[in-house]
């Protein structure tokens, strides 16, 4: 949603069309969520918007709330990886249809199906 809703819509009734699942990245015009309360705020976000104003089926919905980088010896890093968890396990408890997705190094490290 980095472009704002209109083009996230665009996108999304794309997809929709050709029967795809969405990945959506919990992003919006702020920039990239860093918290967890960014995170499930913008995934919420996201959702209301696919469902309610497209009713895009949550079950074709996949997030991706960012794990960012981890085990850094950086300071400001050491909570990314337990908000990646903890956020996933919001998003799912309130929104129990949609996927999560994360990937560090363009590999594949979590998916959740229920």
């Amino acid at each position: 949603m980095k472009e704002g809703e209109e083009a996230f819509l665009v996108h999304a009734r794309l997809c929709q069309r050709y029967g795809a699942a969405v990945v959506v990245m919990a992003f919006d015009e702020k920039g990239q969520a860093d918290t967890i309360d960014r995170k499930v705020s913008i995934c919420e976000r996201a959702y209301r918007i696919l469902t309610e104003r497209i009713q895009f089926p949550p079950e074709d919905i996949i997030f991706d709330p960012n794990i960012f980088a981890v085990a850094t010896g950086i300071e400001e890093h050491n909570r990314y990886s337990l908000d990646f968890i903890e956020a996933t396990a919001a998003i799912k408890q309130r929104m129990p249809l949609v996927h999560i997705s994360g990937r560090r190094q363009q590999r594949l490290v979590l998916v959740s199906r229920q």
